[in-house]
């Protein structure tokens, strides 16, 4: 019996030791106790019959359980390390993946926005260009259509023996204007002519503030905020006993008003097809051909080139040839007609983009219609 149970504990024992030395399973500690607690009864009671029996069936249980414990497969800390680096992964590209949507996602209604903010923009800005189309559409509606054989009582009627024609004029405060602007002249004081290039859309109204030359630059005929604005004449210039060049400004639109035409005299088929321009002022009406077209910039102050913008009446022929012979040098294709000393010049100037400050400018002499 003593061989028996020293047998069961050396095997018993040799088996915790095997447990032991796994790295991936120790042995559990309701078994170790178990074996132990039956290991005290073998050496400290003394066991009889059935009950001796008994306890060494259910140590054989134990031990079985044990050894069958040890015979299934484990994992090792090499596949549960892999394992856990697999699951880990997964989860990064998972997150990743989640992270990458997020940024498509933020970037999808970023540009959403600003097409929509453009979108909305464009659509302002061409409906205001609309409201002020209209508004000069009404201004036009102002002109006074009179005939010689139905003269108004308030007209003032001069001869023009050159001409033989009569000009019709009248007095709105203090001013004798033609009668066909009064009307004008009088819902704005600031009202000098009207210009008009036949055969484009060039057809507006022409404001003259000296004290304030850029007035009008954002304000329409009537004074109100219009992003377009209203052509206006250069402070330096006079109209009435006009300087040798008169200039006008004007918005370069794209919507293709205002002066958004004049860019395209860079094309000598379009300059051939609009020679000429009509400036007519509150004092008389003025036909003029143009004489150069060009694009330029405006020079910093201590630059001594060619600047356009700067002549408005010639000291001398010398002078007002060099001005005349720089603006058709400017110019990308010949123009045949030129200008003399004593002929009056209109220039007409607007952005161009082709570099910074850049102008566009076309050159006109006045003549007999």
């Amino acid at each position: 019996m003593s061989k028996n149970k020293n047998s069961r504990e050396k095997m018993a024992e040799e088996i915790m030791k095997k447990v032991s030395e796994r790295s991936s399973r120790a042995i559990n500690n309701d078994e170790l106790d178990s074996y132990l607690s039956n290991k005290k009864n073998f050496e400290t009671e003394k066991l009889t019959g059935d009950k001796r029996t008994d306890e060494r069936m259910k140590l054989d249980s134990e031990i079985d359980k044990i050894l069958n414990d040890m015979s299934q497969p484990t994992e090792t800390s090499t596949e549960k390390n892999k394992k856990l680096a697999e699951k880990m992964a997964k989860e990064a590209k998972l997150s990743k993946k989640k992270s990458k949507n997020k940024i498509y996602n933020i970037l999808i209604a970023l540009f959403a926005a600003v097409f929509l903010f453009s979108a909305g923009y464009i659509g302002l800005y061409y409906y205001r260009t609309y409201k002020n189309e209209k508004r000069f559409a009404k201004v036009r509606g102002m002109v006074v259509d009179v005939n010689d054989s139905d003269l108004p009582e308030d007209a003032i009627v001069e001869e023009d023996k050159e001409k033989a024609e009569k000009k019709l004029f009248a007095f709105v405060n203090g001013v004798k204007v033609q009668y066909k602007y009064k009307n004008i002249f009088d819902k704005n004081n600031d009202f000098i002519g009207w210009l008009k290039i036949p055969g484009t859309n060039i057809d507006y109204p022409v404001m003259y503030t000296p004290e304030d030359e850029e007035y009008y630059l954002r304000r329409d005929f009537n004074k109100d905020y219009s992003i377009a604005g209203t052509l206006f004449v250069s402070a330096h210039s006079t109209v009435e006993n006009p300087s040798d060049n008169i200039i006008i400004y004007g918005h370069h639109m794209k919507t293709k008003t205002m002066f958004r035409e004049l860019v395209d005299y860079e094309d000598e088929d379009f300059y051939k097809s609009h020679k000429y321009i009509n400036f007519n002022t509150i004092f008389s009406d003025n036909k003029y051909e143009v004489i150069a077209a060009f694009k330029t910039n405006i020079k910093a102050k201590d630059d001594t080139s060619f600047k356009y913008y700067k002549f408005f009446n010639a000291a001398s022929k010398e002078e007002f040839d060099e001005y005349v012979s720089n603006v058709k040098s400017l110019t990308p294709y010949n123009i045949p007609v030129t200008a003399e000393y004593g002929d009056k010049l209109i220039t007409l100037s607007t952005c161009s983009y082709h570099t910074d400050d850049g102008r566009f400018v076309v050159v006109a002499k006045r003549i007999e219609d």
